[in-house]
């Protein structure tokens, strides 16, 4: 037995999918769990599932365990005790479905789910399709596509075929050895010299996030492209009615070829010629068999309805069964195309496979009309157990007055009203200006102590070194006040990458709740923050968003959210983005009344380097 599958069935576990979930799934009613004693703790597992979600009872036994080992096994259970037979002793036809926890062979008929089977399953609903479903729920109108990938085993002789391409890194040390001499490479065909294969070979470099999945790290090398941890699309619109999001592993992102030979660079060509207002977007990265990491690219997405996503996930051989429209592509590599010709090195295919690919997915869109406005009626995931783990849910976080003493809550809330109110407030500063010294002026009257944090990420017009210094000379005024730089934790490219790409999201729904989440569960208590000041947003629908999402989110963790009417001048308000549009015009007449004395100097200086 691979103790891999018990690995992976217990990660679902945790993730939330159980086995009482999986019977009403899949219309089990009476279930028999039939393991080796070996697995006993497995078994035992799956006993307080069933006994914490009491939809449905099920029963388990041994293949023929000594009796007084299942006797003893029974004695610990802290909740009752876990009734274990032989199998021996029981009659399996009672049963409307049996999962084996083995390979031996068991003597039983009817309904019987193999522990391959049941890790195979269980893998796909929650690596796969709980969190697709949950992100369609989210985002309404969004056409997404489950898709798969063609491989050399389709054609006669295909296998044998693949074993036989070089590697990657086998070519890669062909060209180290022969030191300037011209190496015979795959890629001669397509003009590349050695150099540029191993610029092609080289698999982008990894970097991990906080909450540890993974994406990859920036490259601006001209056949590699990658820009914002993603790589990059050639023939790109500037203006377009909606986007195409290609999700997947490393032939989504193109590897062995350049970032204008994949098959988003290819398919966005074939939209430009035919006049569709779509802009194509790579989102495939190097992922090794870490597929969890394609739910979270996708979720730092902010679609909108009308937008295409094509989806490749781990088990998609299997997922046409569960309700998703499915886009096949298995066949992409059949006549005209010569399959050998389409693949380079063991198992990745080169640019003609990637244009050929391209062309699948257009003929897919245009033929069955997806382009316009065809509605898909997606599944619903599954429900919660009634009661989680057994807690009713009133007594779960953010509920739990039902049952605290009513004195014991008064007598905390005196206590409350004696704590030192500190503040804090998180500005881009993209410049320091009048309306940001206003907020600043109006929470540090407030507080005992104010704590300014200033955007780090280097995403802006002016640099984080220059928008930082302007902070602190624009309040050092003030005696309470300290400001402090935001880190990768607080609005950062890994927490609210949308608040980056404000401009194209104005008519999205953006999720910021991580970025709030991390604030009010780890940032506000290591400084005893208690109240977080913002300003009023009436033009920037991402923000004014951001703002709802903490207003929601951190009095959960005990802050209180504030927000603040913007200062104006001339009936309207101060904003960075009104200084940055006067210095395009170098109308610092205007730049005058809007910024403090020491923003007004910077930017003097500034304009006439730039002059």
């Amino acid at each position: 037995m691979d103790e891999g599958i018990f690995v992976r069935l217990r990660d679902c576990f945790s993730a939330g999918y159980t086995l009482p979930q999986y019977c009403v799934d899949n219309g089990i009613k009476k279930p028999l769990f039939v393991s080796e004693k070996k697995y006993e703790q497995l078994l035992w597992e799956i006993h307080v599932q069933f006994r914490y979600d009491k939809r449905i009872l099920a029963s388990f036994c041994f293949i023929d365990a000594p009796t007084d080992d299942v006797k003893n096994f029974a004695s610990f259970s802290i909740l009752t005790a876990l009734q274990i037979e032989n199998i021996s002793e029981i009659n399996p036809s009672y049963f409307d479905a049996t999962i084996l926890f083995t390979t031996q062979k068991v003597n039983v008929k009817g309904r019987v789910i193999p522990i391959g089977a049941l890790a195979s399953y269980f893998s796909r609903k929650t690596y796969d399709v709980i969190p697709t479903l949950h992100f369609l729920q989210r985002y309404p109108g969004v056409k997404l596509f489950l898709t798969n990938f063609p491989t050399p085993a389709r054609y006669e002789g295909g296998s044998e075929f693949n074993l036989q391409l070089p590697d990657g890194a086998v070519i890669l040390k062909k060209i180290r050895e022969g030191k300037g001499t011209h190496i015979e490479t795959p890629f001669d065909k397509f003009g590349y010299t050695n150099d540029d294969v191993k610029i092609l070979l080289k698999l982008p470099d990894i970097q991990e996030n906080l909450d540890g999945s993974t994406m990859i790290s920036d490259d601006n090398h001209p056949l590699v492209r990658i820009k914002n941890n993603k790589r990059t699309t050639a023939y790109q619109p500037e203006k377009f009615l909606n986007k195409i999001y290609i999700f997947g592993t490393c032939h989504h992102y193109g590897v062995n070829a350049p970032f204008d030979k994949t098959i988003e660079s290819y398919l966005q060509q074939m939209l430009n010629e035919n006049n569709l207002s779509y802009r194509v977007e790579n989102e495939g990265q190097i992922y090794f068999g870490r597929y969890q990491d394609i739910f979270y690219n996708l979720n730092k997405i902010t679609p909108k309805p009308g937008d295409i996503i094509f989806l490749f996930l781990q088990h998609y051989f299997e997922l046409p069964e569960s309700g998703f429209p499915f886009f096949d592509v298995s066949d992409a590599f059949d006549p005209p195309y010569d399959y050998k010709e389409v693949y380079c090195t063991k198992g990745h295919v080169n640019e003609l496979g990637y244009k050929a690919l391209a062309e699948k997915y257009f003929d897919f869109l245009t033929a069955n009309n997806f382009f316009r406005d065809k509605e898909f009626n997606y599944p619903l995931p599954p429900p919660p157990p009634p009661h989680r783990y057994g807690i009713p849910p009133q007594y779960e976080r953010g509920d739990s007055a039902s049952f605290q003493n009513a004195e014991l809550d008064a007598y905390k809330q005196t206590l409350r009203a004696k704590k030192v109110p500190i503040g804090a407030i998180v500005m881009n500063c993209n410049p320091f200006t009048l309306g940001h010294r206003a907020l600043v002026e109006y929470a540090a009257a407030q507080v005992v102590k104010l704590y300014i944090f200033v955007v780090e990420e280097d995403k802006s017009i002016f640099p984080f070194a220059d928008r930082i210094e302007l902070v602190k000379q624009g309040v050092k005024d003030l005696s309470n006040v300290e400001v402090l730089p935001s880190g990768k934790f607080i609005i950062s490219q890994q927490t609210f990458s949308g608040y980056f790409n404000k401009a194209e999201l104005q008519d999205a729904v953006v999720d910021s709740s991580e970025d709030v989440e991390i604030f009010g569960r780890e940032i506000a208590p290591t400084l005893g923050i208690t109240v977080r000041f913002a300003g009023e947003e009436p033009t920037d629908n991402v923000t004014r968003q951001y703002n709802e999402t903490m207003r929601e989110i951190l009095p959960r963790y005990g802050v209180e959210f504030r927000e603040i009417p913007r200062k104006a001048f001339d009936g309207e308000p101060i904003s960075a983005s009104s200084v940055r549009e006067a210095l395009k015009r170098g109308d610092f007449d205007r730049i005058k009344e809007l910024v403090p004395a020491t923003t007004l100097l910077y930017l003097r200086g500034r304009h006439s380097v730039t002059k």
